[in-house]
Protein backbone atom coordinates (compact mmCIF):
# COMPACT_ATOMS: atom_id res chain seq x y z
CA UNK A 1 0.00 0.00 0.00
CA UNK A 2 1.24 3.38 -1.18
CA UNK A 3 0.75 6.61 0.82
CA UNK A 4 -0.64 9.59 -1.79
CA UNK A 5 -1.99 12.68 -1.84
CA UNK A 6 -3.95 14.23 -4.49
CA UNK A 7 -4.17 17.95 -4.93
CA UNK A 8 -6.99 19.58 -7.14
CA UNK A 9 -9.46 22.93 -6.54
CA UNK A 10 -11.58 20.53 -8.46
CA UNK A 11 -13.76 18.98 -5.91
CA UNK A 12 -15.17 16.42 -8.55
CA UNK A 13 -11.74 15.67 -9.76
CA UNK A 14 -10.34 15.20 -6.10
CA UNK A 15 -13.06 12.74 -5.10
CA UNK A 16 -13.00 10.94 -8.51
CA UNK A 17 -9.29 10.44 -8.57
CA UNK A 18 -8.91 9.56 -4.62
CA UNK A 19 -11.99 6.71 -4.90
CA UNK A 20 -9.86 5.07 -7.90
CA UNK A 21 -6.85 5.06 -6.03
CA UNK A 22 -8.57 3.95 -2.98
CA UNK A 23 -10.40 0.49 -4.26
CA UNK A 24 -6.21 0.34 -5.75
CA UNK A 25 -5.78 -0.16 -1.96
CA UNK A 26 -3.80 2.78 -1.42
CA UNK A 27 -4.06 5.81 1.43
CA UNK A 28 -5.16 8.95 0.13
CA UNK A 29 -5.37 11.63 2.21
CA UNK A 30 -6.44 14.81 -0.12
CA UNK A 31 -5.53 19.01 -0.58
CA UNK A 32 -8.02 21.55 -1.99
CA UNK A 33 -5.42 23.71 -3.11
CA UNK A 34 -1.46 24.69 -3.68
CA UNK A 35 -1.28 26.11 0.35
CA UNK A 36 -3.07 22.80 1.96
CA UNK A 37 -1.10 20.37 0.05
CA UNK A 38 1.86 22.52 1.37
CA UNK A 39 0.70 22.26 4.97
CA UNK A 40 0.38 18.35 4.11
CA UNK A 41 3.56 18.02 2.91
CA UNK A 42 5.98 19.24 5.66
CA UNK A 43 4.86 17.21 8.54
CA UNK A 44 4.00 14.57 6.23
CA UNK A 45 5.74 11.34 4.20
CA UNK A 46 3.95 10.58 0.62
CA UNK A 47 5.05 8.16 -1.85
CA UNK A 48 3.11 9.86 -4.48
CA UNK A 49 1.78 13.71 -5.08
CA UNK A 50 -0.72 13.96 -8.15
CA UNK A 51 -1.02 17.34 -7.96
CA UNK A 52 -2.56 20.17 -10.68
CA UNK A 53 -0.80 22.19 -12.78
CA UNK A 54 -2.85 25.46 -12.36
CA UNK A 55 -3.93 26.39 -9.21
CA UNK A 56 -4.65 29.93 -7.10
CA UNK A 57 -1.59 31.13 -5.47
CA UNK A 58 0.23 28.09 -4.81
CA UNK A 59 0.55 26.30 -7.66
CA UNK A 60 1.85 22.87 -9.07
CA UNK A 61 5.35 23.63 -9.67
CA UNK A 62 5.52 25.14 -6.12
CA UNK A 63 3.90 21.17 -4.72
CA UNK A 64 6.34 19.80 -6.75
CA UNK A 65 9.01 21.76 -5.37
CA UNK A 66 7.73 21.47 -1.80
CA UNK A 67 7.55 17.31 -2.27
CA UNK A 68 11.06 17.24 -4.08
CA UNK A 69 12.27 19.13 -1.11
CA UNK A 70 10.83 17.15 1.80
CA UNK A 71 11.76 13.80 -0.06
CA UNK A 72 13.47 13.27 -3.36
CA UNK A 73 12.38 9.71 -3.66
CA UNK A 74 8.97 11.06 -3.31
CA UNK A 75 7.13 11.15 -6.92
CA UNK A 76 4.66 13.76 -8.32
CA UNK A 77 2.51 13.39 -11.36
CA UNK A 78 0.99 16.45 -12.66
CA UNK A 79 -2.63 17.34 -13.97
CA UNK A 80 -2.66 19.63 -16.73
CA UNK A 81 -5.35 21.03 -19.33
CA UNK A 82 -4.56 20.77 -22.56
CA UNK A 83 -3.20 24.05 -23.59
CA UNK A 84 -0.70 24.12 -20.75
CA UNK A 85 1.57 20.97 -22.08
CA UNK A 86 4.49 22.75 -22.12
CA UNK A 87 4.65 23.73 -18.52
CA UNK A 88 3.94 20.01 -17.69
CA UNK A 89 6.98 19.28 -19.66
CA UNK A 90 8.61 21.88 -17.46
CA UNK A 91 7.27 20.26 -14.57
CA UNK A 92 8.92 16.87 -15.74
CA UNK A 93 12.11 19.04 -15.76
CA UNK A 94 12.10 19.88 -12.53
CA UNK A 95 11.62 16.58 -11.09
CA UNK A 96 7.90 15.31 -11.69
CA UNK A 97 7.45 11.56 -13.23
CA UNK A 98 4.66 12.43 -15.66
CA UNK A 99 2.08 14.54 -16.58
CA UNK A 100 -1.66 13.99 -17.59
CA UNK A 101 -3.82 15.77 -19.75
CA UNK A 102 -7.75 16.93 -18.94
CA UNK A 103 -9.96 15.25 -18.53
CA UNK A 104 -8.58 12.49 -17.09
CA UNK A 105 -8.68 8.83 -19.09
CA UNK A 106 -8.86 6.82 -15.50
CA UNK A 107 -6.97 3.90 -17.16
CA UNK A 108 -4.26 6.06 -18.13
CA UNK A 109 -4.33 7.14 -14.95
CA UNK A 110 -3.55 3.61 -13.00
CA UNK A 111 -1.13 3.04 -15.45
CA UNK A 112 0.42 5.81 -14.81
CA UNK A 113 0.03 5.43 -10.80
CA UNK A 114 1.66 1.75 -10.97
CA UNK A 115 4.60 2.64 -13.06
CA UNK A 116 5.45 5.53 -11.25
CA UNK A 117 5.08 3.45 -7.81
CA UNK A 118 7.51 0.48 -9.40
CA UNK A 119 9.81 3.32 -10.51
CA UNK A 120 9.89 5.05 -7.28
CA UNK A 121 10.27 1.24 -5.72
CA UNK A 122 13.24 0.43 -8.02
CA UNK A 123 15.18 3.83 -7.39
CA UNK A 124 14.71 2.98 -3.61
CA UNK A 125 15.98 -0.37 -4.84
CA UNK A 126 18.82 0.85 -6.26
CA UNK A 127 19.92 3.24 -3.70
CA UNK A 128 19.62 0.72 -0.77
CA UNK A 129 22.16 -1.26 -2.78
CA UNK A 130 24.11 2.28 -3.38
CA UNK A 131 24.36 2.66 0.34
CA UNK A 132 25.57 -0.99 1.41
CA UNK A 133 27.97 -0.93 -1.60
CA UNK A 134 29.20 2.19 0.13
CA UNK A 135 29.43 0.81 3.60
CA UNK A 136 31.21 -2.31 2.07
CA UNK A 137 33.74 0.06 0.07
CA UNK A 138 34.39 1.80 3.11
CA UNK A 139 34.54 -1.02 5.24
CA UNK A 140 36.84 -2.79 2.37
CA UNK A 141 38.89 0.73 2.91
CA UNK A 142 39.81 0.36 6.26
CA UNK A 143 40.86 -3.36 6.17
CA UNK A 144 43.40 -2.55 3.54
CA UNK A 145 44.54 0.14 5.65
CA UNK A 146 44.91 -1.77 8.62
CA UNK A 147 46.58 -5.09 5.97
CA UNK A 148 48.92 -2.27 4.71
CA UNK A 149 49.65 -1.52 8.00
CA UNK A 150 50.66 -5.01 9.21
CA UNK A 151 52.40 -5.53 6.06
CA UNK A 152 54.68 -2.94 6.39
CA UNK A 153 55.21 -3.86 10.05
CA UNK A 154 56.86 -7.32 8.52
CA UNK A 155 59.29 -4.84 6.42
CA UNK A 156 62.52 -4.89 7.70
CA UNK A 157 64.94 -1.96 9.07
CA UNK A 158 67.79 -1.35 7.39
CA UNK A 159 70.91 -2.67 8.29
CA UNK A 160 74.34 -0.47 9.23
CA UNK A 161 77.20 -1.50 10.82
CA UNK A 162 81.12 -1.62 10.90
CA UNK A 163 80.98 -4.69 8.79
CA UNK A 164 77.69 -4.21 6.41
CA UNK A 165 75.03 -2.28 5.21
CA UNK A 166 71.78 -3.64 3.77
CA UNK A 167 69.36 -0.86 2.29
CA UNK A 168 65.45 -1.78 1.90
CA UNK A 169 62.98 -0.50 -0.32
CA UNK A 170 59.03 -1.48 -0.78
CA UNK A 171 56.25 -0.45 -2.79
CA UNK A 172 53.23 -2.41 -3.13
CA UNK A 173 51.37 -2.53 -6.03
CA UNK A 174 47.55 -1.84 -4.84
CA UNK A 175 48.94 -1.30 -0.62
CA UNK A 176 49.22 -4.98 0.19
CA UNK A 177 51.21 -7.24 -1.87
CA UNK A 178 53.00 -11.09 -2.17
CA UNK A 179 56.44 -9.65 -1.84
CA UNK A 180 58.53 -10.29 1.48
CA UNK A 181 62.07 -10.17 2.94
CA UNK A 182 63.62 -10.79 6.17
CA UNK A 183 67.05 -9.47 7.28
CA UNK A 184 68.90 -11.71 10.09
CA UNK A 185 71.85 -10.81 11.36
CA UNK A 186 73.94 -13.14 14.00
CA UNK A 187 77.26 -12.27 14.81
CA UNK A 188 79.67 -12.19 11.46
CA UNK A 189 76.56 -13.95 9.80
CA UNK A 190 74.13 -11.88 7.80
CA UNK A 191 71.06 -13.61 5.75
CA UNK A 192 69.23 -12.26 3.28
CA UNK A 193 65.72 -13.95 2.48
CA UNK A 194 63.53 -12.22 -0.92
CA UNK A 195 60.46 -13.65 -1.39
CA UNK A 196 57.60 -13.26 -3.84
CA UNK A 197 54.33 -14.94 -4.17
CA UNK A 198 52.44 -15.51 -7.20
CA UNK A 199 49.28 -13.20 -7.75
CA UNK A 200 48.71 -9.99 -6.16
CA UNK A 201 46.74 -8.03 -3.63
CA UNK A 202 44.73 -9.59 -0.51
CA UNK A 203 44.92 -13.22 -1.61
CA UNK A 204 49.11 -12.66 -1.76
CA UNK A 205 49.26 -10.85 1.64
CA UNK A 206 47.62 -12.76 3.49
CA UNK A 207 50.07 -15.77 2.42
CA UNK A 208 53.19 -13.18 3.32
CA UNK A 209 51.24 -12.72 6.70
CA UNK A 210 50.77 -16.47 7.63
CA UNK A 211 54.54 -17.62 6.39
CA UNK A 212 56.56 -14.80 8.00
CA UNK A 213 56.96 -16.36 10.85
CA UNK A 214 57.87 -19.82 9.26
CA UNK A 215 60.32 -18.20 6.99
CA UNK A 216 62.08 -16.69 10.13
CA UNK A 217 62.05 -19.47 12.16
CA UNK A 218 64.00 -21.45 9.87
CA UNK A 219 66.30 -18.77 8.61
CA UNK A 220 67.10 -18.48 12.84
CA UNK A 221 67.86 -22.09 12.95
CA UNK A 222 71.05 -21.43 11.06
CA UNK A 223 70.15 -24.11 8.56
CA UNK A 224 72.19 -24.01 5.15
CA UNK A 225 69.83 -21.78 2.79
CA UNK A 226 69.26 -25.19 0.83
CA UNK A 227 67.73 -27.02 3.15
CA UNK A 228 65.79 -23.34 4.12
CA UNK A 229 64.10 -23.75 0.82
CA UNK A 230 63.40 -27.47 1.16
CA UNK A 231 61.47 -27.26 4.59
CA UNK A 232 59.75 -24.02 3.57
CA UNK A 233 58.70 -25.97 0.25
CA UNK A 234 57.13 -28.54 2.60
CA UNK A 235 55.68 -26.18 5.15
CA UNK A 236 54.19 -24.41 2.07
CA UNK A 237 52.96 -27.75 0.53
CA UNK A 238 51.55 -28.91 3.70
CA UNK A 239 49.63 -25.45 4.33
CA UNK A 240 48.57 -24.37 1.55
CA UNK A 241 47.64 -27.58 -0.51
CA UNK A 242 44.95 -27.16 -3.69
CA UNK A 243 45.23 -23.57 -3.47
CA UNK A 244 47.47 -22.76 -6.65
CA UNK A 245 49.38 -19.97 -4.74
CA UNK A 246 53.58 -20.24 -5.37
CA UNK A 247 56.04 -18.25 -4.88
CA UNK A 248 59.49 -17.83 -5.76
CA UNK A 249 62.61 -17.33 -3.47
CA UNK A 250 65.94 -16.27 -2.55
CA UNK A 251 68.92 -16.56 -0.09
CA UNK A 252 72.00 -15.04 0.41
CA UNK A 253 74.14 -16.07 3.81
CA UNK A 254 76.74 -13.72 4.14
CA UNK A 255 80.22 -15.38 6.37
CA UNK A 256 81.76 -11.99 7.00
CA UNK A 257 84.75 -13.34 8.99
CA UNK A 258 85.61 -15.77 5.79
CA UNK A 259 84.62 -13.72 3.29
CA UNK A 260 81.97 -15.77 1.62
CA UNK A 261 78.84 -15.45 0.46
CA UNK A 262 76.34 -18.69 0.20
CA UNK A 263 73.08 -18.45 -1.46
CA UNK A 264 70.30 -20.61 -3.22
CA UNK A 265 67.51 -19.87 -4.81
CA UNK A 266 64.24 -21.03 -6.59
CA UNK A 267 62.78 -19.99 -9.46
CA UNK A 268 63.35 -16.18 -8.36
CA UNK A 269 65.14 -13.73 -10.27
CA UNK A 270 68.75 -13.89 -10.33
CA UNK A 271 70.48 -11.81 -7.56
CA UNK A 272 73.26 -9.20 -8.56
CA UNK A 273 76.62 -9.06 -7.18
CA UNK A 274 78.97 -5.71 -8.40
CA UNK A 275 82.51 -6.89 -7.78
CA UNK A 276 84.66 -3.95 -6.64
CA UNK A 277 87.79 -5.30 -7.39
CA UNK A 278 87.14 -5.89 -11.46
CA UNK A 279 84.39 -3.60 -12.17
CA UNK A 280 82.43 -6.21 -13.08
CA UNK A 281 78.81 -7.45 -12.22
CA UNK A 282 77.91 -11.56 -11.66
CA UNK A 283 74.28 -13.13 -11.65
CA UNK A 284 73.59 -15.56 -9.32
CA UNK A 285 71.21 -17.76 -10.55
CA UNK A 286 68.84 -19.35 -8.70
CA UNK A 287 68.94 -23.71 -8.44
CA UNK A 288 65.80 -24.93 -7.63
CA UNK A 289 62.34 -24.99 -8.36
CA UNK A 290 59.40 -23.06 -7.43
CA UNK A 291 58.23 -23.36 -4.01
CA UNK A 292 55.11 -25.01 -3.34
CA UNK A 293 54.44 -26.68 -6.63
CA UNK A 294 54.84 -30.18 -5.48
CA UNK A 295 56.78 -31.85 -2.38
CA UNK A 296 60.26 -32.39 -3.06
CA UNK A 297 63.63 -34.36 -1.37
CA UNK A 298 66.20 -32.61 0.21
CA UNK A 299 68.56 -33.51 -2.47
CA UNK A 300 66.37 -31.65 -4.81
CA UNK A 301 67.72 -28.39 -3.52
CA UNK A 302 71.30 -26.83 -3.69
CA UNK A 303 72.87 -23.91 -2.95
CA UNK A 304 76.63 -22.44 -4.26
CA UNK A 305 79.24 -20.54 -2.68
CA UNK A 306 81.24 -17.77 -3.91
CA UNK A 307 83.46 -14.56 -2.12
CA UNK A 308 82.83 -11.22 -1.40
CA UNK A 309 85.19 -8.44 -0.69
CA UNK A 310 85.11 -4.91 0.58
CA UNK A 311 83.32 -2.75 -1.45
CA UNK A 312 80.92 -5.53 -3.27
CA UNK A 313 77.50 -4.93 -3.32
CA UNK A 314 74.78 -7.70 -3.53
CA UNK A 315 70.96 -6.64 -5.07
CA UNK A 316 67.78 -8.70 -4.38
CA UNK A 317 65.02 -7.99 -5.75
CA UNK A 318 61.70 -8.94 -7.15
CA UNK A 319 60.16 -9.04 -10.89
CA UNK A 320 58.14 -6.26 -10.38
CA UNK A 321 61.10 -3.86 -11.02
CA UNK A 322 62.38 -4.88 -13.96
CA UNK A 323 58.39 -5.10 -15.30
CA UNK A 324 57.48 -2.12 -15.12
CA UNK A 325 56.84 -0.05 -18.32
CA UNK A 326 57.32 3.18 -19.78
CA UNK A 327 55.02 5.53 -22.01
CA UNK A 328 55.79 2.73 -24.91
CA UNK A 329 54.85 -0.14 -23.25
CA UNK A 330 58.61 -0.50 -23.28
CA UNK A 331 59.99 -2.75 -19.68
CA UNK A 332 62.55 -1.41 -17.82
CA UNK A 333 64.53 -4.88 -17.68
CA UNK A 334 67.72 -5.77 -16.57
CA UNK A 335 69.26 -3.66 -18.40
CA UNK A 336 68.01 -0.95 -17.43
CA UNK A 337 68.20 -1.65 -13.67
CA UNK A 338 71.43 -2.42 -14.13
CA UNK A 339 72.71 0.45 -16.01
CA UNK A 340 71.33 2.96 -12.96
CA UNK A 341 73.09 0.27 -10.81
CA UNK A 342 76.36 0.81 -12.19
CA UNK A 343 76.28 4.35 -12.15
CA UNK A 344 75.81 4.13 -8.03
CA UNK A 345 78.04 1.53 -7.61
CA UNK A 346 80.68 3.29 -5.56
CA UNK A 347 77.89 5.03 -3.29
CA UNK A 348 77.21 3.46 0.18
CA UNK A 349 73.57 0.96 -0.18
CA UNK A 350 70.47 3.25 1.00
CA UNK A 351 71.87 5.78 -2.45
CA UNK A 352 71.96 2.94 -4.28
CA UNK A 353 68.31 1.57 -3.45
CA UNK A 354 67.18 5.32 -3.58
CA UNK A 355 68.65 5.92 -7.09
CA UNK A 356 67.09 2.49 -8.16
CA UNK A 357 63.22 3.62 -7.07
CA UNK A 358 63.89 7.42 -8.94
CA UNK A 359 64.96 6.10 -11.93
CA UNK A 360 62.04 3.02 -11.81
CA UNK A 361 59.72 6.18 -11.34
CA UNK A 362 61.20 8.34 -14.05
CA UNK A 363 61.05 5.28 -16.43
CA UNK A 364 57.29 4.15 -15.62
CA UNK A 365 53.84 5.57 -17.06
CA UNK A 366 50.73 4.82 -15.14
CA UNK A 367 50.02 2.07 -12.36
CA UNK A 368 53.08 -0.61 -11.16
CA UNK A 369 51.85 -3.50 -12.81
CA UNK A 370 53.39 -5.84 -9.65
CA UNK A 371 55.06 -5.26 -6.70
CA UNK A 372 58.34 -3.78 -6.12
CA UNK A 373 60.90 -4.87 -3.40
CA UNK A 374 64.55 -4.77 -3.48
CA UNK A 375 67.42 -5.18 -1.32
CA UNK A 376 71.01 -3.91 -1.50
CA UNK A 377 73.73 -5.54 0.31
CA UNK A 378 77.34 -3.95 1.05
CA UNK A 379 80.33 -5.15 2.12
CA UNK A 380 82.38 -2.55 4.05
Amino acid sequence: MSVILVVDDEQAIRHLLSEVLAKDGHRVETAEDGDAALEKIVPAEFDLVVSDLHMKDVDGISVLRAAKNKNPYTEVLILTGRGTVASAVEAMRLGAYEYLTKPIDLQEFRLKVTQVLEHRAMRLQLESQRRELQMHQSMIARDLKLAAQVQMSLVPRPLQNDRFEVAVRYKPMIGVGGDFSDIFEEGETVTLTMVDVTGHGITAALLVNRMANEIRRLVRENLDPHLVLHQFNDFICDSFAGTGMFLTMFICKFDLAAGALTYAGSAHPAAIIWREQNSKFEKLESQNPIIGFEPAAPERFSQSRTTVAAGDKVLMYTDGIIEAENSHKKPWGLSGMLQCFRAATYAPANHVAETLIKELEQWRQGPLRDDVYLLVAGVK
